[in-house]
Formats: C-alpha cells, structure tokens, sequence
C-alpha cells in the first residue's frame, strides 16, 4: 500500500507551519510515499496514516488543523519537542477523541485542558505532563485508561475531577497528578476507580486525611502520596490492598502508630516511606514479615523504643 495523496498534502501543509532546525522532516516531499516518510506508520491494509511518532525530534512552531485531515490517526506522539508556550487550539482537543495514544508531554505548551469525555478507542493512554496546563483537572471518558498529568500547574481540588458520575465505574488503571497546584481534600470517590493500579498525589497542597475508600482499590500496587498535607492516621482500610509493592507516605503530617498490620496485609511490599510524618509509639515487630522489603524509611518522626533486632534480617 502506498500513501494516500490526500494524506500526504495534510502532512505537508503541517510540515510547513513547524520549525525543523535538526531537518528531523526533510525527507517529507512532494513526491514518494509518505508511508514511508520517517515518523509515518501506515496501515498495510487501507494505506491510510495511523500513526505519527515525532518525539525527541526538536520540532517546534504552531500545531497545523491539517491534522484533522487524517481521519484514520489513531497514535500522536510529539513529546519532548519544543513548542515554546504554544496554547493548544480548541481544534486539537476535538481531534484528540479519535487516538487511543497521545503524548504531548514535555513541550511548554499552556492553557486549560478541557474535558475529555468522547474517546472513541476502547483503551486511551494520555501524557501530557511537564508542560504549563492550568486550571481544574478534566473530566475523562470510561475508555481512559492511563493518564499523566504531572509537572504542570493544575489548581483547585480534586471533588470534579474524582467524582463525576459517581456511580458510573471507570477504566483507568494509572493516574498521575503529582507535582501541581492542587489543594484541598481528597473525596471519598476511590470506589469509582476499582481497576487503579498506579496513583501518584506527590507534591502539592493536599489535606485532610487519607480516604478510607481507597481501601478498595485491591488492584492497586502503587500509591504515592508524598509532600502534601495530610493529617491523621493511615486508615485501616488499607490493608485490603495487598497488591501494594510501593507506599511513600513521606513528608506529610500523618500520625498515630505506624500499623501493625502494615508488615501481615502487604506482604509484596518493596519500598515503605513514612519519613518526615508525626508518626509515634515504636516500629511494629511485624514490619519484619515483609520479606520483600528492600527500602524501609522511618526517619524523622517521633517514634521511640529500639529497633527490631529482626530488622537486621530484611537485608538477606
């Protein structure tokens, strides 16, 4: 299959409105067959452009509406690139419906990111982290599965964002909102997302405590938590999720005793981190089952008495 001619002047037309300073596109021409263009993947059946891998290719300038005129692309990937404080035209966003993968991550691109309810893929990976998107987090479609939202400068709290259609359960298996400007609360919506298994909080303005409805993430293998503001103690609910491998609970203003139950719930534990926290009393003996344990980090709290002297056998 050779390309098709529509497609190959759609590429054109959005070659020419971009900046190519390492000549990543110079074999885009008038002339042969654009499925074989680097970057282009066509399918072997209609000839159509179903994919555009530009990654990494010091691409730049303004992002062309000729895009809209491959109808058949299911795959973007234009991550680190150098869209110097580009605001994302509302025509993208509408493209965006038709990919099951995106990747704009790692750009300057600016602006709010508007809801992203109409997926028309079964299974969606979205990255859009490490650029300058603010405002409140969108609203996502049921055919998200992966979302990366980190490193950018998203504000308000999570109630919209968590708990939109309640009683409808989502997909989404991986969700990345660390480093942002987020604040406030985290709702008590987890029963919503039964398939997370990946979930990074770090680094913003949360407070409150850790909601107890996340007990019912059992899938989840995942959970960071660090640097914000929660308060209170580790809810017992979380040990309905023995999937854990990795906890970091760091740098909070958590409190209470460190959970006996931590070291008989979460046997796959690899990585705990409860440093920097309010936690009292003394380090549970049973912190000594997890024989997975690899990085165990209590420091700077307020805990007492001596260290297990089966602590010493997490090593072997």
């Amino acid at each position: 299959m050779t390309c098709i001619q529509s497609e190959r002047q759609a590429l054109l037309r959005f070659k020419q409105d971009l900046k190519d300073p390492s000549n990543r596109l110079s074999g885009w021409t008038a002339v042969g067959d654009c499925c074989r263009w680097d970057g282009i993947v066509c399918s072997n059946v209609t000839g159509h452009v179903i994919e555009l891998h530009l990654g990494s290719s010091h691409v730049g300038g303004m992002l062309s509406p000729s895009l809209l005129d491959l109808k058949h692309l299911t795959y973007l990937d234009l991550s680190d690139n150098d869209f110097g404080l580009t605001q994302i035209p509302t025509w993208f966003w509408n493209m965006v419906s038709n990919l099951y993968y995106l990747n704009i991550s790692r750009n300057q691109f600016h602006g709010s990111i508007p809801d992203l309810l109409t997926m028309n893929q079964p299974s969606v990976l979205l990255d859009l982290s490490s650029n300058n998107f603010s405002g409140s987090l969108p609203h996502l479609s049921f055919n998200v599965i992966a979302i990366d939202l980190s490193f950018n400068s998203l504000s308000e709290s999570m109630l919209r964002f968590l708990c939109y259609k309640l009683n409808e359960p989502m997909n989404l298996e991986i969700l990345n909102i660390g480093h942002n400007l987020l604040s406030g609360e985290i709702p008590e919506c987890w029963n919503k997302y039964p398939r997370l298994v990946g979930i990074k909080l770090c680094d913003n303005s949360f407070s409150g405590k850790i909601p107890s409805s996340m007990g019912a993430l059992t899938s989840l293998q995942s959970l960071h938590i660090r640097n914000n503001s929660f308060i209170g103690e580790i809810p017992s609910s979380l040990r309905n999720c023995s999937e854990l491998i990795t906890v970091d609970f760091s740098s909070n203003k958590l409190s209470g005793d460190i959970p006996p139950w931590m070291g008989e719930s979460l046997p796959k534990l690899i990585i705990l981190s409860l440093h920097t926290n309010m936690f009292t009393g003394t380090i549970p003996e049973q912190i000594c089952a997890l024989s997975y344990l690899q990085i165990l980090d209590l420091s700077h709290n307020n805990l007492v008495g001596e260290i297990p002297n089966c602590i010493n056998n997490l090593s072997d």
